[in-house]
């Protein structure tokens, strides 16, 4: 069982969150689904991940490829996420957030 305090701090980490989510509306007003805020969220505290870097995290591991996927795609049309040819590897699209 977890204890008072600990619950409190998930209280208050589960409304910031919240917080930050609703201020992300796409072109069409809508909110954004939970996964693509998760997704989302990865990409900016992982600069430079893959879809395979989401799929292969444990946050990730229930969801699909193709949600990922499909996540992925509407942030790049909402200009919310870029993708860049990794240098290095030609098969790999660097995922980053866009800075506004």
């Amino acid at each position: 069982m977890q204890t008072q305090v600990d619950l409190k701090r998930a209280w208050n980490e589960i409304t910031t969150i919240q917080s930050i989510k609703d201020r992300v509306v796409l072109k069409s007003g809508k909110p954004l689904h939970n996964t693509f805020f998760n997704v989302l969220s990865l990409i900016a505290h992982q600069d430079g991940t893959t879809i395979q870097g989401l799929t292969h995290h444990p946050h990730f591991l229930a969801t699909s490829l193709s949600t990922i996927k499909r996540a992925v795609n509407c942030l790049l049309k909402e200009n919310l996420i870029t993708s860049t040819q990794n240098s290095q590897d030609k098969r790999e699209n660097l995922l980053s957030i866009v800075e506004i």
